[in-house]
Formats: C-alpha cells, structure tokens, sequence
C-alpha cells in the first residue's frame, strides 16, 4: 500500500500534552476499534463470557455506519461500501471518550486501542493538508522540539498497521454480509448511534 503523505508530515517530533483534545468531539472524530483492541479490553476487563462482553459493550460502545472505499481483487477500480463499525462511546456536553478520565488520564491507557496509540500518525491526517493544519491547531503535542522522533519510515510503518486493521475488518463484515452483529454477537441489542 503507498501512502501520499504531505510535506510536514514526512518527518516530524510528536509528545502528547494531556490537553484531551484528541479525545473529545464527535465532529473531530470517533475512535474505532478492531478486534486486538476488545480482545486487550476484554482481557483486561476480565470480560471471559458473552454475557461480561454485551455488559461491557452496553456501557461502553456505540455502532455508527461509515463509508469506505475499497478496491476489489485484480482491480484498480475503488468501490464504496456503506457498513457499521464500533466506537468507544462519547459522552458529556464535551462528547468526551468514556474513558477520558480527571485531568485528561486515560483510564485505559496500557490497553488503550491502536488508534488512541498511533496519534497522530493517522492517514487521514498526515495524508491531507487541511487535517494536518486542525490538528497542528488543536494539538500543541505536533512539532514540539521536545518530542519522540517519527521519520518518514516509522509513520509508514504505523499507517500500514492501521491499513491492515482497518482492511482486515472490512474483510470480516464483507464475509458476512456487513452484518456487524453477525460478527460480534455480544452486540446483540445495541442500536445504532
């Protein structure tokens, strides 16, 4: 997979400041998960029966519809696919992550998802100058002189893991018929978002 990423964003040093901006807004952004990230939850919350997993997914989930893109075997040709996905749920007048805890602490941080680890090296927003310059905005942790190092090649590195996370997925929901709770049953009774 090639991954056009703009100028900044080939190169830059990234330390996150506990703002909790990157945690906060549905217009911002959801933070989806994939299958490592509930099987660390589920380990981690000692969800071991379909009945802990529907009671974790009840307080802590949401299912929304996305649109992706994707392009079909021996073709160039991209077709889109409506589906639904699942998302930690917000909350608060903030629509904060349920996790977000005081002063901006994940309450999950050492099994937070993939996509919580990985910012801001996402592709949407390194592959799209708009979305580098709000983020620049928003987060004062992008292009701190003090911050961890991401060269070109950690970044493609990281965005071919949210690639494969993302197609993997997608993969799964097309082999059954996009039918998420199919898919994870302990959805059973969860309505859309």
């Amino acid at each position: 997979m090639q991954f056009k990423l703009i100028g900044p964003a080939k190169d830059f040093k990234f330390a996150c400041q506990i703002c909790g901006n990157c945690c906060k807004g549905k217009k911002k952004g959801y933070i989806f998960i994939y299958k490592p990230d509930l099987e660390k939850l589920f380990e981690h919350f000692k969800c071991t029966t379909e009945a802990k997993k529907y009671e974790f997914a009840k307080k802590h989930l949401e299912i929304i519809s996305q649109k992706r893109a994707y392009k079909d075997n021996n073709t160039d040709v991209k077709k889109s696919y409506y589906y639904d996905t699942i998302v930690f749920k917000l909350v608060g007048d903030n629509e904060e992550c349920c996790f977000l805890g005081e002063n901006n602490m994940c309450k999950i941080y050492s099994v937070r998802p993939f996509q919580c680890s990985s910012y801001p090296v996402w592709r949407i927003i390194l592959t799209i100058k708009k979305n580098w310059d709000e983020n620049l905005k928003k987060c004062k942790g992008i292009n701190i002189t003090s911050g961890e190092s991401y060269s070109q090649e950690r970044i493609l590195d990281i965005l071919k893991k949210e690639f494969q996370l993302e197609k993997d997925f997608f993969l799964v929901m097309k082999a059954h018929n996009f039918k998420i709770k199919e898919v994870y049953p302990f959805l059973r009774d969860i309505n859309k978002g």
